[in-house]
């Protein structure tokens, strides 16, 4: 059995990320109907953030309104006990990131026409995407902003699927990227995108080529080792010809791919149809075997192992074992042990196992740009510069934040319960919501976890840094536990959480556990593992806390009231009605 969750059982966490979890789920029926999908669930801590849940939304509304066969469906948004959730299609495959890590490991990377064909069916997705339309048939105007090997899904039937609208750009749009942002992956933008100019579909084509460049010469673009780096690779956008790293690529597929990276807009293909018609005439003319049926025949190939288990057990994944309030009552991280497999469904993954070089969702470049700059290894045209410049006081002075000039940062990790420090002082743990920044100064940022590597970043001088990290485990963990075998144990101390909330006689529970009613004190070991809370009163939506017991903490909960729900009329027994 798994774990009911509105009309949805959850069997298994597939992917973490900074805003939700990604679970396989059953949708069970009359007379035996059953139908297997994924759920995406917004982390707990969000729901009370409005920009999150607006973003989370966003992603499923984009998505709904596509309804073609190289886009994961979307079937349903709703809330169960005041957690929002998306339900899509599930994708019983992998993306191409995890492909070509599979291939490599079996010595049997992509062939060419697989690259090719799995360009060409991402290519008719994000067709469809740029051209769809409204119901009063007016342009969506989306942009998927985001494409990368972490975001294309490949069934074992040879199937295309792209994922993840998270942060496409639409016209209709509830949440906007503010100028002097930079969202999605720094080796798959193009260099309008790095450079923060205007985009429009194009942009997608040049990423979209970026991973059929990597898919045929079996080599990274531009990948590099810092995020200055990067930067200044895309902008700069000098691409080796790949028929260099892999002369087994022709003529005509070498100019296909080239095309696709011109470094301005204008030389790339019109539109991501003719990329794909492009690549599917090579495929006819040299007669290659790239079809979906020799597709998904190379993937059982190299997946033999994972799919021979699977038919072992019956079934994709095995159950959870976890009582119904283990979602509601604690936040989705708990569910699954992070030692857990990751299961074959990739659909609506947020960020499970993300490229190290992934830029944190609404990170503040402009720090990255003005330090490039200054470094004279950025060439950015001196008038798009001043032109971003521009536009990010223009947001400062007359954005709906101008009312206020307090700045503030707010940092989410993936893990959570990692210390933040600025400038050498600790400012608290993630997630952390809202800390305020002081005016027109910068800061040298630093999140550090026990078993990770820390991240440091320099934050900008102006407007409020919304920043989101993958922690990498520290691969010298296991080097320094032998050194430190024979140590004697720290005593272990108790640190003080006073808890209260209003209104006040909310009960709180720690897990399944009831530690009592708020106001309250409650006394646990010291510890660098976050401790999730949940505030539950009658009449109010339960909140959620997450909290890493270093030291004493107070935490405070402001509850709200729950939305009363709509009674249904009496049943007329006359006319049933």
């Amino acid at each position: 059995m798994g774990i009911p969750f509105g009309r949805y059982e959850l069997l298994r966490r597939i992917a973490s990320g900074g805003m939700g979890e990604v679970y396989l789920a059953r949708q069970a029926g009359l007379e035996g109907f059953e139908k297997l999908l994924v759920v995406k669930v917004l982390l707990p801590h969000l729901v009370e953030n409005e920009e999150f849940t607006r973003m989370f939304l966003d992603e499923a509304r984009i998505a709904a309104r596509l309804n073609h066969a190289n886009i994961a469906q979307i079937f349903d948004l709703g809330e169960v006990d005041g957690l929002y959730y998306i339900a899509m299609e599930y994708v019983h495959g992998d993306d191409v990131k995890r492909i070509w890590k599979k291939a490599a490991q079996h010595a049997k990377l992509p062939p060419i026409p697989l690259s090719a064909r799995i360009a060409a069916d991402a290519a008719a997705g994000l067709d469809y995407a740029h051209k769809a339309t409204d119901r009063n048939n007016s342009p969506l105007g989306i942009i998927h902003r985001d494409v990368s090997p972490q975001n294309i899904l490949v069934t074992f039937e040879g199937e295309v699927k792209v994922i993840d609208f998270g942060i496409a750009r639409a016209a209709g749009r509830s949440v906007h990227t503010a100028t002097g942002t930079l969202k999605g992956k720094y080796p798959y933008m193009s260099p309008e995108q790095a450079a923060l100019k205007p985009l429009d579909h194009r942009s997608d084509i040049f990423a979209l080529g970026v991973v059929l460049y990597e898919m045929a010469t079996h080599e990274r673009l531009f990948a590099r080792d810092s995020e200055i780096a990067i930067l200044k690779a895309v902008t700069e956008c000098e691409v080796p010809r790949p028929s260099l790293a892999n002369p087994a690529i022709d003529e005509r597929l070498e100019g296909i791919i080239l095309k696709t990276l011109s470094q301005e807009p204008e030389g790339r293909f019109d539109s991501a149809g003719e990329l794909r018609l492009a690549l599917e005439d090579w495929l006819v003319q040299t007669r290659q075997s790239g079809s979906s049926a020799h597709l998904g025949a190379y993937l059982k190939e190299i997946y033999a192992d994972r799919l021979a288990e699977e038919k072992e057990q019956g079934r994709p994944l095995m159950d959870l074992d976890q009582t119904p309030s283990g979602v509601v009552g604690k936040t989705p991280f708990s569910m699954v042990s992070r030692q857990g497999t990751p299961i074959g469904s990739r659909a609506g993954r947020e960020r499970s196992e993300l490229d190290d070089t992934e830029v944190s969702r609404g990170q503040s470049s402009r720090a990255l740009l003005e330090k490039a700059h200054s470094r004279g290894s950025y060439r950015v045209p001196i008038i798009g510069f001043f032109l971003a410049a521009t536009a990010v006081l223009a947001l400062l002075l007359l954005g709906p934040f101008a009312t206020s000039s307090q700045r503030e940062l707010t940092v989410i990790t993936n893990p959570s319960g990692a210390r933040v420090i600025l400038d050498g002082k600790s400012i608290g743990t993630t997630p952390l919501f809202t800390h305020v920044l002081p005016k027109d100064v910068g800061g040298h940022l630093e999140v550090e976890k026990q078993g990770y590597l820390t991240v440091r970043r320099q934050l900008p001088a102006s407007g409020s840094p919304l920043l989101e990290f993958e922690l990498e485990s520290d691969d010298s963990i296991e080097t320094r536990e032998r050194n430190e075998e024979g140590a004697q144990p720290a005593t272990p101390e108790e640190v003080i959480l006073n808890l209260t909330s209003r209104p006040s006689g909310a009960t709180v529970l720690l897990g399944n556990e009831t530690l009592g009613t708020t106001p309250m004190e409650h006394r646990v070991l010291r510890s660098q593992e976050p401790l999730r809370l949940i505030f539950r009163l009658s009449g109010h939506r339960p909140a959620f806390r997450e909290v890493s017991p270093e030291r004493d903490i107070d935490v405070d909960v402001n509850l709200r009231r729950a939305r009363p729900r709509k009674e249904e009329p009496p049943l007329d027994i006359k006319t049933g009605r």
